[in-house]
């Protein structure tokens, strides 16, 4: 049997069998010999992969029966699952074919798209100079004037917005026009939603003074949105959820590599994102008591593939040099165009892209943190699968972006999981006993660990290193306590915690192989920020910005132990921010001087393509290697 069976594999159409997914309770029919997991692919179950179902990263485990309705055991689940996982039931769901009825249970825990309490924090007031407002104007008060033979409701209703606004804003959108239609042979009040640029958008029924916008972060991991008053420039509710797409690939370029290998790649992915954004839009709603026609305009940030993806365009050049995006300006959009459960006409707006590789959530940080404002030197690192950087000042920004890869947020780690209930968040290891402790995210201080995410990973290694247990090159220290060893004596993982103490019964460590991953990882974003203060002629930095999904919730100092961080970029104040691409967003939302702000930025910060500098190549293997310790 292969060792990866891919997404699908449909050998006999005509034969189909039921399929069962238990704690969620959905039942389906799924062709003969299909996988599992293109079985829940294709009826919206999403099952955690790192690598997209394509028998590489072993993360995919269910428990499926009965037995003799499934595919015989393949050599990629023999070489990734234990004999005790095996003889427990438990098989890799992008291997395992259905030939018969098939019940599968997925624990709660490992379902995608799961809330998740980071990049949902952002509070404060914001400036507030909305580009829509809304006007609310008596229906029969308009259709008084109809005696004038040389006007009609359009005009009149463009009248009575320039006499209470003074400004000249006509009536654009069909479906504004439908209503207007409705609405004006009747009597009392009616509210015109009137966008600067687009028009009135909607035409609402009613004394409906309530204006609400929404700010949206589009994360290759996480997905979050703002629900923000328009009027007073606060934001009212938030949410965040793990992005669908992951069931495709971690990373950005697993994702354009789907969307060139299935024809209707971007369709799906798009599908999928526009769906959890509605999603999101319906739990801000809810924690307000608003409805759906109380949000007006929508904000945009993003990586330039997140963005194209939403948009529905084909992110395919930016999968081959030189990685270039269709429009770095993605000019606004009406909801109904792009699937969103709002008004139709309700305006969206993208905030702009900088380069291939370098995308409005970069643009949005800028906004937040004002680097272009001052004089000293700030450095941006927004950390997540991958790293945004962003170096300058008033005088001069320069912004990169390298392939740190999935691994700082749990992925390609073998006992690696995100940031949820029964991750290990924090580690550390008495230098003298060797004695592991750590913490555990969950309700009760009684949960046990299922695995270990990326803040946990980082701990770990500078731990160990401190320890005494890793050397420089990464080799692990053999004959130390907890550092097991293979029967040629080489050391090839450490022990955080025995099949006991951990739920899944399986012992969770760092293994040789995970060392390396983070090894890559440091080493790409180590050696990006020393070629970017390099082209920019910066020997110091004043301020560090530490911002992201993962980014915003790490011990940067443990970073710097293990060089992922190089001490140069210390020098100064470290600061953390939640989410600044986020706060960008809501700031563009709720006042539109920014976005006009955004623009400038666009064209003014220079990209740099990191793997097209000359010292790349020589600067990555040095980054390699765990630096000499020394107190921080």
């Amino acid at each position: 049997m292969s060792s990866s069976k891919g997404l699908t594999k449909k050998t006999d159409p005509t034969k189909r069998h039921r399929l069962l997914f238990e704690p969620v309770g959905i039942s389906c029919l799924v062709d003969h010999e299909d996988t599992i997991f293109a079985g829940a692919t294709e009826h919206g179950i999403s099952i955690q992969s790192d690598c997209g179902g394509k028998g590489r990263c072993g993360k995919c485990l269910v428990f499926a029966y009965p037995a003799d309705c499934l595919s015989s055991i393949s050599d990629t689940e023999s070489r990734l699952l234990t004999s005790e996982q095996l003889l427990s039931g438990q098989r890799l769901a992008c291997q395992t074919e259905i030939n018969g009825p098939v019940t599968v249970s997925i624990a709660a825990e490992d379902l995608e798209c799961q809330e998740v309490n980071y990049k949902n924090h952002i509070q404060g007031d914001y400036s507030v100079d909305p580009a829509v407002e809304r006007l609310v104007v008596d229906a029969s008060a308009i259709c008084r004037e109809h005696e004038d033979l040389y006007r009609d409701l359009v005009s009149l209703a463009a009248e009575k917005v320039r006499s209470r606004t003074g400004k000249s804003i006509p009536l654009l959108e069909g479906a504004a026009l439908r209503e207007l239609s409705h609405c004006c042979h009747g009597t009392g009040p009616i509210t015109l939603v009137c966008h600067v640029e687009r028009g009135v958008t909607a035409v609402l029924h009613g004394d409906m003074s309530k204006s609400l916008g929404l700010a949206v972060d589009l994360g290759t991991t996480t997905v979050a949105a703002y629900l923000c008053d328009l009027r007073k420039g606060n934001v009212l509710s938030t949410a965040a959820t793990t992005n669908p797409q992951n069931r495709y690939g971690e990373d950005v370029m697993s994702r354009i590599a789907f969307v060139k290998e299935q024809q209707l790649g971007t369709a799906t992915l798009n599908e999928l994102i526009v769906a959890t954004v509605n999603r999101l839009i319906r739990r801000c709603l809810e924690v307000v008591a608003a409805q759906n026609p109380d949000i007006d305009e929508v904000t945009v940030v993003g990586n330039t593939t997140m963005q194209h993806i939403f948009a529905g365009l084909s992110p395919r050049t930016l999968g081959y040099a030189p990685y270039l995006p269709v429009s770095c300006i993605i000019e606004d959009m009406r909801a109904t165009d792009l699937g969103l459960e709002l008004n139709p006409g309700t305006n969206v707006h993208f905030l702009p892209m900088i380069s291939g590789f370098v995308g409005a959530d970069t643009v949005g940080a800028i906004l937040a943190e004002r680097p272009h404002e001052r004089g000293e030197i700030t450095l941006i690192v927004d950390i997540g699968t991958n790293g945004e950087l962003v170096l300058g000042n008033q005088h001069s920004l320069w912004a990169s972006s390298c392939a740190t890869g999935p691994a700082f947020e749990g992925a390609h780690i073998s006992c690696g999981m995100r940031a949820s209930a029964g991750a290990i968040n924090e580690v550390a290891i008495d230098p003298f006993s060797h004695g592991v402790t750590y913490n555990v995210l969950g309700d009760s201080k009684s949960v046990r660990p299922r695995g270990i995410c990326g803040s946990g990973t980082v701990d770990a290694t500078a731990a160990m290193r401190r320890a005494g247990l890793l050397l420089p090159n990464g080799r692990l220290k053999e004959s130390m306590p907890g550092v097991l060893s293979d029967e040629r004596g080489i050391g090839r993982e450490f022990l955080l915690a025995p099949p006991e103490d951990s739920a899944t019964n399986q012992q969770i460590s760092l293994s040789l192989e995970d060392i390396r991953h983070i090894q890559l990882a440091k080493a790409a974003l180590s050696a990006g920020i020393t070629l970017l203060m390099r082209r920019a002629g910066v020997e110091r930095i004043d301020k560090l910005v530490l911002t992201g999904a993962f980014g915003a919730r790490f011990d940067w100092q443990n970073a710097v132990t293990i060089g992922m961080l190089p001490r140069e970029a210390v020098t100064g104040q470290v600061s953390i921010v939640e989410n600044a691409a986020g706060v960008g967003a809501v700031m563009a939302l709720l006042d539109k001087k920014y976005r006009v702000v955004a623009q400038e930025l666009s064209r003014r910060v220079r990209p740099v393509d990191l793997a097209k500098e000359p010292d790349f190549a020589k600067e990555f293997p040095l980054a390699m290697t765990f630096p000499t310790l020394e107190k921080i």
